[in-house]
């Protein structure tokens, strides 16, 4: 590596380290503030509490991590501008690509982390912190490390409960399995299969209901209904509380609940969103930081650290209100999922086109 690049290097590493600690650090203050004195309300132990915010960290970090590399890289040239450096190489002949070079490659390699970060550790802390928040709040989770949204299992006293899948934006649940068994010998008495049930304010709707009755493992009769109230003893809040969320599933867990969406006929524009939003926000990092470079590298007056935070603010949250827009347009199927994910960076990566495009160097 060469000196320069490897100075560029160094200087970005130890600057971003900071920035990152510092933006998760007031994160996660802010976030304590916000709701600590209702967590106390319940009175949890204290090492309740600790884990309940341990569990956000990663998180926290892995939606701060595209903003502390733009705050880094716009700080790094910003400062090298205003001490001469960047003047100095482009007068050696230097492009301003070979300056900004060594901050893409740490960047591409740091947007690699950033994807494991967000595939192995994120969704695994988000499942405990939902396992801490409902001890906390006195509810009982089903939520493992091996939960899987479909198949759910229940038991209540002679019953097992199978429910093939859930779907959380129509309050219905699919597939769905009850074994009846015997008090004396365990031995099946009665299954019933039920097409799907649609809660409707404080009951289930079932559709499609086929029972069948058995005596010592023979089926003696049977029953098909089209439509009728059902007591289950589950409600939709049991579902809401244990149905795993997109940031608790890996890519792998949420195209595997994708398929099955598809297989049963139902819309799966969200969850679709946030499977593409797994593989593009990572790389935003990068993105970002070709927008804001050539304005870094020129040469201010004006303190460089201080116009570096308000120019990485502006930039930050014009991205993540695109951000918002573009996955809300793709979770009511305006645009298509892909397009929804990935509108930020294209939009971001063209305007860099054009900025770059007038600079004079």
């Amino acid at each position: 590596m060469k000196t320069i690049s490897r100075y560029i290097v160094n200087e970005f590493l130890r600057i971003y380290f900071i920035s990152l600690g510092a933006l998760s650090g007031l994160y996660i203050i802010v976030n304590i503030f916000e709701s600590l004195k209702g967590l106390l309300s319940m009175q949890p132990p204290a090492y309740s509490v600790i884990v309940f915010y341990a569990t956000q960290l990663p998180g926290i970090v892995y939606q701060t991590i595209p903003m502390a590399a733009l705050l880094t890289a716009v700080i790094v040239y910003a400062v090298m501008s205003r001490n001469n450096e960047v003047g100095s190489l482009l007068s050696a002949g230097i492009s301003p690509f070979t300056i900004v070079k060594p901050t893409l490659a740490v960047i591409l390699i740091l947007s690699l982390f950033h994807f494991m970060l967000g595939e192995y550790v994120v969704p695994q802390a988000n499942i405990e912190n939902a396992i801490v928040d409902a001890q906390i709040h006195r509810q009982q989770s089903s939520l493992s490390n091996n939960f899987q949204v479909n198949n759910i299992w229940f038991r209540s006293d002679n019953e097992i409960y199978k429910v093939g899948l859930f779907v959380p934006w129509l309050d219905t649940i699919k597939d769905i399995t009850i074994y009846q068994f015997s008090g004396k010998n365990d031995t099946l008495v009665e299954r019933a299969d039920i097409n799907a049930a649609k809660w409707d304010k404080d009951h289930w709707t079932a559709d499609n209901i086929y029972i069948r009755r058995f005596d010592q493992g023979h089926q003696t009769a049977y029953q098909f209904s089209g439509s009728t109230v059902m007591k289950l003893p589950f409600t939709l809040s049991d579902f809401r509380h244990t149905g795993k969320t997109p940031d608790e599933m890996s890519y792998a867990e949420l195209k595997s609940y994708i398929n099955k969406l598809k297989q049963e006929g139902y819309t799966y524009a969200p969850y679709d969103v946030d499977l593409n939003g797994k593989l593009s926000y990572p790389l935003s990092s990068l993105f970002v930081i070709l927008l804001v470079a050539p304005f870094s590298l020129k040469k201010r007056k004006t303190s460089g650290t201080m116009l570096a935070i308000g120019v990485s603010l502006a930039v930050g949250f014009s991205y993540w209100i695109i951000m918002a827009l573009s996955q809300s347009m793709g979770n009511s199927e305006i645009i298509s999922a892909v397009t929804a994910a990935w509108l930020p960076n294209i939009a971001t990566f063209m305007v860099a086109l054009v900025i770059n495009g007038f600079t004079r160097w």
